[in-house]
This record gives C-alpha cells, structure tokens and sequence, in this order.
C-alpha cells in the first residue's frame, strides 16, 4: 500500500503550501515579520473507506507502516478518475502547444519562457492564478501567482510568477534548469514523506479502517 494508494483512496486532501514565517512584535507595537523558508507543501489526506483485511491489503499495511516518515514517494494529487480538478489547468492553450514551452532563463520566483513557435492567440490565457508548472528534469513543482494572457507574449517569450523561489534539484544535478520543457497541471508531481501515520482499527466482516489522517510533506533536498 503505496503513498499513491492512499491519494486515490482519499476523502479529502487538505493542501497547505503557506511560506515560513517568523514574527515579532516590538516594544513600539510594530509588527516585523521575515520569511523563514520555502513554501512547503504539505497534505493532510482522510481515507474514510474501509479496505478489506485480505491477503494483498494486510501485507501491504505492514509495508505503509514501516515507511513513515523516514521513506520518499513520488505522488500525484490527481490520479485517479474524478479528482483531475485537484490539479487541472484552468488556461485555454491546448497541450500540443503547452509542450513545446521551454524555460529561457530564472531568478528568484520569476521565470522566462520560450514558446517555440506555438499557437497562441492573444486572447488565449497561457496559466491562469494557480496552474500547476513543474521543470521537466526537477523534482520540485511550482504555482502560478499571476495570470499570463497570450497578448503578453514579447519576441515569442513571457514571464511567469510563482508561489515560491525556483529551488536546486538533486534530479538535475543541481545545475540550472534553463532549456527544460515545462510538465502542466495533472503532469507535475511532489516527492514526499508522511510525517503522520494513523493507527488502524479491525472491523467485523473481515475490514479495517485508518483512525485518522496521513499527513505527507514535501521533500526539500
């Protein structure tokens, strides 16, 4: 029983990916307040079902138990039937044209992309306010804080802002991501341990059900 497994078996999924924040309110009565870290995502995922206590299942929850928080998943929010909402895109660009992007160039939390010779009208809505984008050889996946709208396109480029600054990855040996095609929406995943494990309880019926949630955090290296 993978960290997948219980994504998809879910019955809600609380998604928290506020910044680090530290605050300090002075004699004066002014508050100060600093960034402490990256924007982390965390999950806080229900599974109210009950699994059956087969041969498959019972060996399987031995297996989820001894991960914990000291196993990495990769895990996608939408992958199964009916939760692709999770992380649709809401932009009108069809995805023949969204694969040819390319990142030009990053600095903080803004990155610079190369459409390649797409079909972009200027009408189009190339990412609306929290798509989901993820470099193609990165482990990290980032949300769009503005809207781009293809009549912002300039010598075939346009700029994207993001919930949080682009980070280093050990799956692309830490070296840039300039040149890297663009995973969209359903496509990005998040690389995670769960921090929070439920016990679970035997039920009449040959059942058993978790007694709370699993709380999976994002791994940043």
């Amino acid at each position: 029983m993978s960290f997948q497994t219980i994504i998809n078996n879910s019955t809600n999924i609380t998604i928290n990916n506020m910044p680090i924040t530290g605050a300090v309110m002075s004699r004066s009565q002014r508050l100060k307040t600093a960034s402490r870290g990256p924007a982390i995502y965390t999950f806080e995922v229900n599974v109210a079902r009950a699994f059956e206590w087969s041969g498959a299942n019972r060996g399987m929850l031995k297996v989820l138990k001894t991960k914990k928080n000291t196993t990495e998943e990769e895990i996608k929010l939408s992958a199964t039937t009916g939760m692709g909402y999770i992380m649709g895109y809401a932009g009108t660009v069809a995805n023949s044209e969204l694969a040819k992007f390319d990142i030009f160039s990053f600095t903080g939390s803004t990155m610079v992309i190369d459409i390649n010779a797409a079909t972009i009208s200027a009408a189009d809505t190339i990412f609306d306010v929290g798509d989901y984008i993820q470099p193609a050889n990165s482990r990290y996946t980032y949300q769009v804080k503005q809207a781009v709208l293809g009549s912002e396109i300039v010598a075939g480029q346009f700029t994207l802002q993001l919930n949080r600054n682009v980070l280093p990855s050990s799956s692309d040996g830490f070296v840039n991501i300039v040149g890297q095609a663009l995973n969209v929406a359903n496509n990005c995943t998040f690389h995670v341990k769960c921090l929070k494990m439920p016990t679970h309880t035997l039920m009449p019926g040959k059942l058993f059900t978790f007694d709370g949630s699993f709380q999976f955090v994002e791994v940043i290296l």
